[in-house]
C-alpha cells in the first residue's frame, strides 16, 4: 500500500497530538514502552518535521507487536466462519442498503456512479488522502452561556479528550484492515460518516461498510462473534463477551465457548479448591506485618481439616493461592508484581 501523506496541523504539533494521531491508526492505543521506544528511534522528531507519518509509526509498532506473539490487551472479534444463513442475510442486507439515499448520493457525486474494483482501493485512498489535511478533534466542557457567546476557553479544567478522526477499509478477499487518518469535512469525512451509520444500521463492521459504499461487495454477516476484556490490574477480571445469533442451538454456543478457551488460555484449567480460596481471603485480611508463624498458628485454629506444621509450605501455598486466584501466573495477562505486604516466603518444603 502506498504511504499516505500527512500534514500535522501547524509546524510543531504538541507531543500529545502525534500520540493521538498514531493512535487513531492502531486498534490498541500505544504502550508508554512502544512511545518511548518510538521516541528514541527518532520517529517523533521525523513526524515533526513532515519527513514520516503517524500511519508509518503505527505500521512499525504493529509489527512489533506481531513479533512478540501480540501483546494487545484488548483484543479484536473473533467471529466463526459464516453459514449459509448468514450469507443469504448478508445479501439481502446489501439489496436494502443500495436503496438508501445517502449510499447513491455518495456514489453518484463521488464515484459518478462507477464502483471501484477490489485492485482500485488503495490507490483511491492514497489520492484523496494527500490532497486532505487531517485536522485533531477536541471535546470540552462548556456552560450554555459560553455556547450562546460562542467563545469557549481551552484549559485543563474543561478539556474532555481530544484525536484525529481514522477510516477503516478492507480490500476484498483479505481480512486486513487498513486506516487512515480523514479530515471530518471533505470526501472522506464524508465517507466516515456515512460508514458509521451504515455499521450502525445493519450491525456491520466500519471497515467493511466502507468497502460496500466504494465496491458494492455484502458486507459478511457473522453468526456469532466475541472479544476479550482484559484488565492488567486483575487478570482474574478477563471476560469474554459474546454475541451470538439466537438461532444458533446449545451445543454450538458449548463449542463455541470450548474454542475461546483453547484458543486464548491453553487447553490445561484446573479449578481452585475450596482451601486454596480460603487461604487467598486468609492473607489478605490478615493484619499487616503479622509473621508467618502466628499466621500459620491461627490458620490451624479457623481450619483444623486443613492444617499445616511448616511455615514455608503455608507461605508458598498462600503465595500460589494469591496468584491463582488473581490470574498472575497465567499464559494471558498483567503480571501483579509482590503483594503490598508480609514477610519475605520462605524456602518452599516439602509439601504436605
Amino acid at each position: 500500500m502506498e504511504e499516505l501523506a500527512w500534514q500535522p496541523p501547524g509546524s510543531f504539533p504538541p507531543l500529545n497530538l502525534i500520540r493521538s494521531a498514531i493512535d487513531a491508526c492502531l486498534e490498541v492505543p500505544l504502550a508508554d514502552q512502544e512511545w518511548n521506544l518510538l521516541d528514541a528511534q527518532g520517529f517523533i522528531g521525523d513526524i515533526k518535521q513532515h519527513r514520516r507519518s503517524p500511519e508509518q509509526a503505527a505500521a512499525l509498532v504493529q509489527q512489533w507487536r506481531e513479533a512478540v506473539g501480540g501483546l494487545n490487551r484488548r483484543l479484536r472479534s473473533h467471529s466463526l466462519a459464516a453459514t449459509q444463513r448468514a450469507e443469504a442475510i448478508a445479501q439481502l442486507l446489501a439489496v436494502e442498503a443500495r436503496k438508501l439515499d445517502s449510499v447513491t448520493d455518495f456514489r453518484e457525486r463521488v464515484l459518478r456512479g462507477k464502483l471501484l474494483r477490489a485492485d482500485q482501493l488503495d490507490r483511491w485512498f492514497g489520492i484523496l488522502a494527500r490532497r486532505q489535511e487531517p485536522k485533531p478533534w477536541v471535546k470540552v466542557y462548556a456552560s450554555p452561556e459560553e455556547i450562546q457567546m460562542g467563545v469557549v476557553t481551552l484549559g485543563p479544567s474543561n478539556l474532555v479528550n481530544h484525536g484525529y478522526d481514522s477510516l477503516e477499509y478492507v480490500v476484498p478477499g483479505s481480512d486486513r484492515v487498513h486506516r487512515i487518518l480523514v479530515a471530518s469535512k471533505g470526501i472522506l469525512g464524508w465517507l466516515k460518516w456515512l460508514a458509521v451509520r451504515l455499521a450502525e444500521r445493519f450491525l456491520w463492521e466500519e471497515c467493511h461498510a466502507t468497502t460496500f459504499v466504494l465496491t458494492d461487495v455484502p458486507p459478511p454477516i457473522r453468526e456469532c462473534e466475541y472479544h476479550l476484556e482484559d484488565w492488567r490490574a486483575a487478570p482474574a477480571l478477563t471476560r469474554a463477551v459474546l454475541r451470538i445469533d439466537p438461532t444458533m442451538s446449545p451445543r454450538e454456543v458449548a463449542n463455541l465457548y470450548r474454542q475461546i478457551r483453547f484458543r486464548h488460555f491453553g487447553r490445561r484449567h484446573r479449578s481452585m479448591t475450596a482451601k486454596h480460596m480460603e487461604l487467598a481471603k486468609f492473607w489478605a485480611l490478615a493484619p499487616e506485618g503479622t509473621a508467618w508463624k502466628a499466621l500459620r498458628e491461627e490458620w490451624n485454629k479457623l481450619h483444623p481439616r486443613w492444617t499445616y506444621k511448616r511455615e514455608q509450605n503455608f507461605a508458598r501455598d498462600c503465595a500460589q493461592a494469591r496468584k491463582r486466584l488473581l490470574g498472575e501466573g497465567a499464559s494471558r495477562g498483567a503480571r501483579l508484581g509482590p503483594p503490598l505486604w508480609g514477610p519475605e516466603v520462605p524456602p518452599v518444603g516439602k509439601a504436605e
